[in-house]
């Protein structure tokens, strides 16, 4: 191969034009040295001479490249091969990042050979860009194509590259290179472990590794680790290193929870990397692919159809794809979307506040919408903010992790465990709170199973599902606890295969069982479970759930049972709902009362009135009156919202009557600001004229067009109180609050039932 003088020859033309059977697709690398402006003379000839050295070198490395030439400060390196499948023509990234990874590790070797002064000088670097000899279609140029059209597409190449070069956020080679290649010498780092914990039963889901600097104790930002290795040449063998010591390390190695293993994107371009090492380092540590979620970590530089390539790459081999930074922006999202990751990583910073407030909560539920539309499962930071874990069990994400070390460690300490198992009794705290009334429990569906031991054959099981045609599972069990299932339609699959006979037939079923089953009480409600089934994996979707009564295994329960039961109990919440605010109505509201009277913990009961609403209605209409309604129900829920660690239930009475029922918060103060919330915004649907204010009799009052009457009772004790002396306790009280003028609240506080006198009352007023 030789050299040529300004532009390449017809030579390199006519090799790409060549029938011999070689690729027909080309492309160019533009390759410039940046150094130093104020480098003393001599520079150039060095750089010249660095540069022609690349391209020779990598001339009798690899037949891809088929011409080279320097232009300028510019090495142009012609170059040849079929785009990986998963490549994008319009930007030949995966095909060209092979190559390019090549350039790099050349450079590399001739900076240190040639000793050159100006790579140990800071500010300096190597850059590249590459681009296809495209035609007008797009594509690459069908051979034999006209030397009109091969120039043509030479040029659109040379400026695509030129472009990329000059536009890329991160050289090839950055300067100091003695600098980064002494950068990693003698660092030594340890693995710790963030736990992830569901946020839909509070149990421990996995960990995700990183690395810690073990002379300092601080955790390394895996972006700049990469980026810091990939440019000192040492990213495979730092890669290789962590993820050995992440796997060896892992808390708990049975399979039980699941690894979230970082990895570099860039690793696919290195060419020692082959199929199968991280396989076989995943069972020595009795671990199976589907107990490894691979975290891909992108770089700068690194785009979005080299990620897709590496995610399929790991894919095959049977490992889940975690993609982390997820945000609530446009291109974010799409990226998730065009990725199609079996699980994305939601970041919360963006989330102010200690708690979500109405319009972070409801964006985070079309999130959640969108992921789980995209069969996406969805996992949020923010664990380790307790004030915040309210709003994202409410919004229905799946999972959360923690995003800190804890202070003394990592995470197998005792202070570590005390903190994680204090959140998880938060989280079910408040998954608690929020089935807290749901008809139906798991126990109703529960269907005799099938349990064998982990060391049964395959064989066993496989006839077990031939006799018993109508059984889609069985529960691999260990003393009655369930260790793991077995789904018959999956066993087929394996069993189906070019070698699948041989392989499992004699194999124990613990081998190919699903370690990760959802195992839920008898006492779990439906709604709960129902959604605990649809944060799974989907290739997991309808698997079969695991009923326990005190850890052993009672039956299971199939998704579409659950399905059947929610929508039958969403038929009947419907049935007393009303229709205006869309509340639940009399009973709903009478369980609801009962429920927590036979509970006997102390809480509020709120009732709130229009007042005057019936002069309201005929002044204005009963379309604005509607909307009134609406308004104060909205006005009600919004408060409730607002104090994320009480237990409300806000209902609809009828016409313009409403109930709230709370506990775990200060249901006085509560009422107060639902008063200063309704004065903010009732003046909008009052008109500036709306005339004299008339009581039902007609007669004229000096009172507000539209204010709000709360009736507030504290129920200190239920001892010996009913629902219904509860209600007639309020009717009193809402009529002294109703001789206010203006929005006013009138509340006291109740003792036992035998008690004939209330401990306290009191009125306010406002205006």
């Amino acid at each position: 191969m030789k050299e040529t003088g300004g532009w390449l020859s017809g030579d390199i033309l006519r090799r790409w034009q060549s029938k011999d059977g070689s690729p027909g697709h080309c492309g160019l690398f533009v390759v410039r040295w940046e150094g130093d402006p104020e480098a003393p003379r001599g520079f150039s000839l060095r750089a010249a001479r660095l540069l022609r050295g690349i391209g020779m070198r990598l001339a009798k490395l690899t037949d891809s490249v088929r011409g080279w030439t320097l232009s300028g400060d510019d090495l142009i390196l012609a170059v040849s091969f079929a785009p990986e499948e998963n490549d994008d023509w319009a930007s030949g990234d995966v095909s060209s990042g092979r190559m390019a990874f090549l350039i790099r590790d050349t450079a590399q070797r001739l900076l240190l050979e040639f000793g050159t002064p100006e790579a140990m000088r800071p500010g300096g670097g190597i850059r590249c860009g590459f681009g296809w000899a495209a035609g007008k279609d797009g594509r690459t140029i069908p051979m034999p194509g006209s030397l009109r059209e091969w120039e043509a597409a030479l040029l659109n190449a040379y400026e695509t590259a030129l472009k990329r070069m000059l536009f890329s956020p991160a050289p090839l080679v950055r300067f100091p290179l003695e600098e980064l290649r002494d950068s990693l010498i003698g660092f030594e780092f340890e693995v710790r472990y963030l736990p992830i914990v569901s946020l839909l039963d509070g149990s421990l889901y996995g960990y995700e590794a990183v690395p810690v600097d073990a002379l300092r104790g601080k955790r390394i930002e895996l972006e700049a680790f990469y980026a810091q290795a990939d440019q000192s040449g040492k990213l495979f063998e730092w890669d290789r290193r962590f993820r050995e010591a992440a796997i060896r390390g892992l808390p708990s190695g049975n399979g039980d929870v699941k690894l979230f293993l970082p990895v570099p994107a860039k690793i696919i371009f290195d060419p020692r990397l082959y199929p199968g090492s991280t396989l076989r380092r995943i069972e020595a540590a009795n671990l199976r692919p589907e107990h490894v979620v691979l975290v891909l970590i992108e770089g700068d530089n690194d785009s979005a159809a080299m990620t897709g390539s590496a995610l399929k790459h790991y894919r095959n081999q049977g490992f889940r794809i975690s993609i982390p930074g997820i945000r609530p922006e446009l291109e974010s999202l799409r990226k998730m979307a065009d990725l199609h990751p079996d699980y994305a990583r939601l970041d919360v910073d963006w989330i102010r506040g200690e708690t979500t407030d109405a319009v972070e909560t409801s964006l985070l539920q079309a999130l959640i919408a969108l992921a789980r539309k995209e069969q996406i499962v969805f996992i949020s930071g923010g664990l380790d903010r307790e004030q915040l874990l309210p709003g994202l069990v409410a919004s229905g994400m799946h999972y959360a992790q923690a995003e800190r070390l804890s202070e003394d460690g990592g995470g197998e300490e005792s202070g570590a465990d005390e903190r994680i198992a204090r959140l998880q009794a938060r989280i079910r705290t408040e998954v608690g709170r929020k089935f807290r009334g749901a008809s139906g429990t798991m126990a109703l569906l529960a269907n005799p199973v099938k349990q064998f031991g982990r060391n049964t054959p395959v064989s066993e099981a496989s006839r077990h599902f031939e006799l018993h045609r109508e059984a889609q599972g069985v529960v691999i069990s260990e003393d009655g606890k369930p260790v793991g299932l077995l789904m018959k339609e999956k066993l087929l699959q394996l069993l189906s295969g070019q070698f699948g006979l041989p392989l499992y037939w004699n194999r124990p079923v613990g081998k190919i069982m699903d370690t990760h089953p959802v195992i839920v009480e008898e006492s779990v409600s439906v709604d709960q479970a129902s959604q605990m089934a649809m944060a799974r994996e989907p290739d997991k979707l309808y698997d079969e759930m695991i009923i326990t009564r005190d850890g052993q295994v009672t039956g299971t329960a199939s998704v579409r049972s659950m399905l059947e039961w929610v929508s039958q109990a969403r038929v009947k919440d419907a049935q007393w709902a009303n229709p205006l605010s869309g509340l639940p109505g009399n009973e709903p509201i009478r369980k609801e009362m009962n429920r927590r009277l036979a509970e006997g913990r102390p809480f509020a009961v709120l009732y709130a009135d229009l007042d005057h609403f019936k002069w309201f209605n005929d002044q204005f209409g009963f379309q604005r009156g509607d909307d009134v309604i609406r308004y104060t129900a909205e006005t009600l829920v919004q408060s409730a919202r607002e104090c994320p660690n009480g237990d409300c239930f806000v209902g609809h009475i009828g016409g313009d009557d409403f109930i709230v029922m709370s506990s775990g918060m200060d249901a006085l103060e509560a009422a107060q600001g639902t008063i200063a919330r309704f004065e903010q915004g009732s003046g909008a649907y009052v008109s500036a004229h709306s005339g004299v204010v008339l009581d039902r009799s007609g007669q004229p009052l000096e009172a507000p067009a539209l204010s709000l009457s709360l009736s507030l009772l504290l129920c200190r004790s239920t001892a010996g109180w009913t629902a219904e002396a509860l209600s007639e306790r309020a009717a009193l009280l809402k009529k002294r609050a109703k001789r206010q003028r203006g929005n006013s609240i009138a509340w006291e506080e109740l003792g036992e039932r035998d008690q004939t006198e209330p401990a306290s009352e009191m009125e306010l007023t406002g205006h």
